[in-house]
């Protein structure tokens, strides 16, 4: 029984300096679990402040947003991706671009939130919006704004006033009128009486 005893002694010691045995699975026993280490608590406060920060913007730019200061707004959005890389930031900045009217850069945004989330719930929303931005940004028809080719438009004709055969046939009308107008008043004229000078008009 003291041989037992001291046995159980030295067990206990061996126990305290090297620690429990952990099956190793070579031998056949079964594997050992892994600990993680638990999280440092500065590094968890940390990033929930930096979630609260992202949360604060996103926050003031859906304010501004409504209050029509969209620029202002979108600069809250992309902080607030910044911070936490969240898919609905970009949908939210998309959104602002687009009630802007700034094309390419609502294009953008539209197509990186698919990319950022191609499971989306609202993607058949999204898919809509990246072709009412591809027809908005396609170009006109070139032969809409060229300008017609030399030759090919019809002159128009000139006013009537402007036209020189219209003041020729005036003006020899007007010649032919006082030449007529002379001439019959030369002729309705009394004829000079006849006197021992002759035709030349005398006084009485």
């Amino acid at each position: 029984m003291r041989s037992f005893g001291g046995l159980l002694v030295v067990l206990a010691l061996d126990l305290l300096v090297t620690g429990p045995v952990v099956a190793d699975p070579a031998d056949g026993g079964p594997p050992a679990a892994p600990v993680a280490p638990p999280p440092a608590p500065a590094a968890t406060a940390a990033a929930r402040a930096t979630d609260i920060e992202a949360a604060e913007h996103a926050a003031q730019g859906r304010r501004l947003y409504l209050l029509g200061r969209v620029q202002e707004a979108i600069a809250e959005y992309r902080r607030a991706y910044e911070l936490r890389a969240d898919p609905q930031f970009l949908f939210d900045t998309a959104e602002a671009y687009r009630e802007l009217g700034a094309t390419q850069q609502a294009l953008f945004y539209y197509n990186r939130y698919l990319a950022a989330a191609p499971g989306a719930p609202n993607r058949d929303l999204v898919e809509d919006r990246v072709a009412e931005m591809e027809m908005l940004r396609r170009p006109a028809p070139a032969t809409a704004l060229a300008p017609p080719a030399a030759g090919t438009a019809k002159n128009k004709p000139a006013p009537l006033w402007r036209r020189w055969w219209l003041w020729t046939a005036v003006g020899v009308a007007l010649g032919a009128g006082i030449t007529a107008a002379a001439l019959t008043s030369r002729s309705s004229s009394p004829p000079v009486p006849e006197s021992d000078l002759g035709t030349h008009k005398f006084f009485y």
